[in-house]
C-alpha cells in the first residue's frame, strides 16, 4: 500500500517538525489553552505562521489536547473565515488520514483486546461501504465522540479509505465553520446574537442528525 507508507512516513515529518517548533518556540500548555494564547503563540512564528497553524491542527487531530473550538477560532482571528476554515478542515483530515493508515499498518494487536470493550468501536470496524460511510459519519457529528477513536476503529477496519475520508470531510465541516465563524466575529464584534444563534444551530442540527442516523444504525445492527 504505497499510499499508506506515504502517508503514515508523514506522522514522523510531523513529530520532527512539531518537536522542531517546540526547540525554536518553547511554550507550555497551559499558554495555548486559550485563544488569545494560541493566537499569540502561533503570531510568533511570523513568516511561517501558516505552516505553523497547519502543524499545530494535524498534532491537534492525532493528540487532542487544545478544546477544538478554541483551535477553529484562532485560525479563523489569524486568516479569516474562509482560509482559517480551509486550513482547519484540510489539516484536521491529513491528521485523520495519518492516524487511519498508522492503525491500518500497526494496529492488528488491539483487534481483540481494548477494541472490544467499546461497541462502537466493535461495530465500526466490522462495517465497510455505504454503511461504514453512515457510521463514521454520525460519530464525526456527534460532539461528543472521540474522533481519533473513529479514526482508529476505521483504520483496523474493513472500511476502505475513500469511504472514510469522505464521511470525515462531510461530518468534520459544520463544526469547523460553526467554531471558526463563532471566534471570528467575537474578534471583530459584529452581529453576536448573529452569530451565536447561527454558531447554535450549525452545531446542533448535525448533533441532531447524527443521534437519528446512529440510532438507525443500531436498529439494523439488532435486526437477525
Amino acid at each position: 500500500m504505497k499510499l499508506g507508507k506515504s502517508v503514515f512516513m508523514s506522522f514522523f515529518v510531523v513529530l520532527i517538525l512539531s518537536i522542531g517548533m517546540y526547540l525554536y518556540k518553547p511554550v507550555s500548555l497551559e499558554e495555548i489553552s486559550t485563544v488569545r494564547g494560541l493566537t499569540s503563540y502561533v503570531r510568533s512564528f511570523g513568516t511561517i505562521m501558516p505552516l505553523a497553524a497547519f502543524a499545530i491542527t494535524v498534532i491537534q487531530a492525532i493528540v487532542p489536547v487544545i478544546p477544538f473550538i478554541i483551535l477553529c477560532s484562532t485560525n479563523g482571528i489569524l486568516f479569516g473565515m474562509g482560509n482559517g476554515i480551509l486550513l482547519t478542515w484540510t489539516a484536521t483530515l491529513t491528521g485523520a488520514t495519518i492516524m487511519f493508515f498508522a492503525a491500518r499498518r500497526f494496529g492488528w494487536e488491539i483487534r481483540d483486546g481494548q477494541s472490544e470493550e467499546n461497541s462502537n468501536f466493535k461495530y465500526l470496524k466490522d462495517l465497510d461501504g455505504p454503511k461504514g460511510f453512515m457510521a463514521i459519519l454520525a460519530l464525526r457529528l456527534l460532539p461528543y465522540f472521540p474522533a481519533p477513536l473513529v479514526n482508529i476503529a476505521s483504520g483496523i477496519g474493513k472500511i476502505g479509505y475513500v469511504w472514510f475520508l469522505l464521511a470525515s470531510a462531510i461530518g468534520k465541516l459544520p463544526f469547523i465553520v460553526g467554531y471558526t465563524f463563532l471566534g471570528y466575529s467575537l474578534l471583530h464584534r459584529q452581529n453576536l446574537a448573529l452569530t451565536a444563534v447561527l454558531s447554535i444551530l450549525l452545531i446542533l442540527i448535525p448533533y441532531l442528525i447524527a443521534k437519528k442516523t446512529k440510532h438507525r444504525l443500531a436498529y439494523r445492527r439488532e435486526e437477525p
